[in-house]
């Protein structure tokens, strides 16, 4: 009695420990790990920096329109005639002279849109430095799928494996009976045993490759995945993602309305520009020549400058940025070309695998069949170790296939939502 209520506590315990093991497990997904490796980027700081940029910048392009107001003084000493009336004819030194100190203020009220033009430019410029970080994020994105299907294939290869050495384990068994029995000779069980060995070997090789997997995985999400299962991501549907977002298209675009607003501020400079100035202090500047004391002066009025030569150099400008747009609309057809070629072969590959699938189920059903009765032929000697483990072979190797496609099939096709821009 004592004895069953002790196997029983046992029991109890062994139960327990293996809940807290199963509960500690976590379980990963693709999108988690994307997210913990974009977290673990400076992404977030470089844009609130270019925020802060931007800021400064269009504050840079508002200056334009600020008032300006300045301290105004000079000094100068020139030949005067004195042979006409004038209230300092007596003395020349002083008719010679001219001087004053003041304040300036000066309102532009209109600058040819110069302000309104570099403000867009402005904008625009900070738009292209988010979307080449946009872009570093999807190469993030792109590595992480890569490790983690990788990763993927080399668990399920290693499970493959374990169940072919808990086979080898079962038919080691039944030989080692058999061979004391006298009914096979011991090199038919060395045979099997050395083919197990090999086994662990490729196992022990799987191990290690799925630790630097791990491993790098760690690094660049900043988790611990020692106690991990990584789930395998359904197959995403990529038959009606015919919309193309690459962010290197909203690039192009960018430029090229970087270049439109470019032209504008340059022929910002040859429009006719308007301001209201003020000056005002004390002296006798030289346009208050023949101002008989020193005194208190003030002028005001409205100022207005049309560039006249600008034209012809503004027109050039022009001509160079037509030029530039070209190359750059030349360039996007290239990409553009590009892109749709990579997405056409990233397409067929998918219906070649999704061919191969098609079979694998069969093949590996089949596969399984006969190596069940190579497993009984063995045990009755009607065939030979070396058949066995053949056979056994051309079943893991139909197992791995069927696995490896499967994975293969998840990665063309996220490749394929990394080519349209949807990752």
């Amino acid at each position: 009695m004592v004895k069953n209520s002790f196997k029983h506590s046992i029991l109890f315990l062994l139960s327990f420990l293996m809940a807290v093991t199963l509960s500690a497990q976590e379980y990963v997904t693709l999108e988690q790990c994307q997210q913990w490796a974009i977290s673990q980027t400076s992404a977030n700081v470089q844009k609130d920096l270019n925020e802060q940029i931007l800021k400064t910048n269009l504050n840079n392009e508002s200056s334009y329109l600020y008032p300006k107001l300045s301290i105004n003084g000079r000094f100068s000493y020139g030949n005067v005639d004195v042979s006409y009336p004038h209230p300092w004819a007596n003395d020349v030194n002083m008719a010679r002279m001219q001087y004053h100190i003041g304040l300036d203020f000066e309102q532009v009220v209109f600058e040819g849109f110069r302000m309104h033009f570099g403000r867009q430019f402005a904008r625009l410029q900070n738009e292209a430095e988010i979307a080449k970080i946009d872009l570093s994020l999807n190469e993030v994105k792109d590595k992480i799928v890569s490790i983690y299907l990788n990763l993927l294939i080399v668990d399920k290869q290693m499970g493959i494996i374990q169940s072919v050495q808990n086979t080898y384990e079962e038919q080691i068994k039944r030989l080692k009976v058999m061979l004391q029995e006298g009914v096979i000779p011991q090199n038919t069980l060395s045979q099997l045993e050395v083919e197990a060995l090999k086994m662990q070997q490729t196992h022990d090789e799987l191990q290690a490759n799925k630790e630097s997997l791990v491993s790098t995985l760690e690094i660049l999400t900043g988790k611990d995945f020692s106690n991990t299962e990584f789930l395998i991501p359904e197959l995403p549907d990529v038959a009606n993602m015919d919309t193309n977002a690459r962010l290197e298209y909203k690039l192009f675009d960018n430029q090229m309305r970087q270049m439109d607003f470019q032209r504008k501020i340059y022929l910002s400079n040859s429009l006719p520009k308007v301001a209201l100035f003020a000056t005002g202090g004390y002296g006798r500047p030289d346009y208050q020549f023949y101002l008989s004391r020193p005194d208190w002066y003030y002028l005001a009025g409205v100022t207005l400058k049309v560039p006249l030569i600008d034209w012809a150099r503004s027109s050039g400008f022009g001509k160079v940025i037509d030029i530039q747009k070209e190359v750059l609309a030349s360039q996007e057809a290239d990409f553009r070309k590009s892109n749709m070629i990579s997405i056409q072969e990233k397409q067929n590959e998918i219906v070649r695998i999704e061919k191969l699938l098609q079979l694998d189920s069969s093949i590996t059903a089949k596969y399984a069949d006969l190596t069940k009765t190579y497993s009984g032929q063995l045990a009755n000697g009607t065939i030979t170790v070396f058949d066995y483990i053949k056979q056994h072979n051309d079943e893991l190797q139909s197992r791995m296939n069927q696995e490896v496609h499967h994975i293969q099939l998840l990665k063309a096709k996220y490749e394929l939502m990394a080519l349209k821009g949807i990752l």
